[in-house]
């Protein structure tokens, strides 16, 4: 057990709705106070290299967590504005008319894969339920036609993780960007995208980073970023932000170039100070942790209650646990002050390093299988 209750604001009762927003590091306002408003408050204007040091802060933080380098990661507002601004910012192929994703897929990232549609491109979905994990599936459909793929890392309901390594390693072989959505999976699963061959990695630090909404990343390989000329940009976007040469633009040669207009701030200094806490444990210390709840918790209720991935070594870090009425089920665990949400007839749980053996028990006898 890491038993890291005491550094964060874990809200009372049993919190076990992480995969929606992860708990606040207890010392997150007096960081805010020092590294933000103090700033403001004592320098005005001047603030604002200390604050762009800040968000390197981030970047590096960021890069050590997904094992890149800072240079490949872009601060975003959220992750389903940095899959429109990647796909934007690709080059236009002929014949590259398809964009492929899954069913399963989070709705707000694959808004914008089908908003690109715009471009002239179709959009293709594999189905729902075990195909996503089968590489012959995405052998069959990565064609020809694929401009690029949306593979997420971890499905935000069922917990199935895909082979990203061989989907990734599939799709550059065949000249097809590929975009892996880690939002569930950063911060509960080990990533180093040197083992992948993904083009673009996107995230957001508000689930299991811990780092609160507003500090969404993507982390761009250098072969994709030398091809990518992003519509979406301002000053920051340049490769001079003070060069103010209104007859000169000039894109950034690392990932900031879909940076875009004047940042914002605060929401990075606090995301980097909460990675910087879970790179302290580590993440195979928190993916040990979690997983072991999650055990916990299929033997402690009938093997058929579990609608999510069953396999430690394939599944990401939520449960779906099956109920006769999910209403009654909610209105059970609320009265035992049991945090979680419901998602496709299920109750719908993750554990996180502030969670523990008790708070597992309290779960299963709220639900009363």
């Amino acid at each position: 057990m890491i038993g890291m209750n005491a550094s964060f604001a874990v809200p009372d009762g049993v919190y076990l709705l992480s995969h929606s927003v992860g708990c606040l590091p207890r010392d997150a306002e007096a960081v805010l106070a020092k590294r933000y408003f103090r700033p403001w408050r004592e320098q005005g204007g001047n603030a604002w290299p200390g604050w762009l040091g800040e968000i390197e802060r981030f970047r590096g933080a960021l890069a050590r967590l997904v094992g890149g380098t800072a240079a490949g990661v872009c601060p975003t507002a959220n992750v389903a504005g940095a899959v429109a601004r990647i796909l934007d910012a690709l080059p236009q192929r002929a014949g590259r008319t398809t964009l492929l994703l899954c069913e399963e897929d989070f709705p707000s990232p694959a808004y914008a894969v089908q908003r690109a549609g715009q471009l002239g491109h179709d959009v293709r979905f594999l189905p729902r339920g075990p195909a996503a994990e089968d590489i012959a599936s995405w052998d069959a459909a990565l064609d020809g036609s694929v401009q690029a793929a949306l593979v997420t890392h971890a499905f935000s309901n069922r917990s199935a993780r895909l082979p990203v390594a061989d989907i990734t390693r599939l799709a550059r072989s065949r000249g097809i960007y590929t975009i892996v959505d880690a939002v569930q999976s950063a911060g509960v699963v080990p990533i180093d995208v040197g083992d992948w061959s993904a083009d673009f990695v996107v995230g957001t630090c508000v689930k299991f980073l811990c780092g609160g909404p507003g500090a969404g990343w993507l982390w761009a390989a250098p072969e994709a970023l030398a091809v990518s000329q992003p519509r979406d940009v301002g000053w920051f976007s340049h490769a001079d932000p003070f060069a103010m040469d209104i007859r000169d633009f000039r894109y950034a040669p690392d990932a900031l170039r879909f940076w875009g207009g004047t940042p914002s701030v605060a929401p990075f200094i606090l995301a980097a100070h909460a990675l910087e806490m879970l790179l302290a444990i580590g993440v195979p210390a928190i993916q040990a942790h979690n997983q072991d709840l999650i055990d916990r918790l299929h033997a402690g209720v009938p093997a058929g209650a579990i609608a999510s991935a069953r396999d430690r070594d394939t599944r990401g870090n939520c449960v779906l646990v099956r109920v006769p009425d999910t209403a009654a089920a909610m209105q059970r665990l609320a009265a035992a002050n049991v945090l979680a949400d419901a998602r496709d007839g299920c109750i719908r749980v993750s554990p996180h390093l502030y969670s523990s053996a008790a708070d597992i028990d309290r779960l299963v006898a709220a639900l009363a299988l």
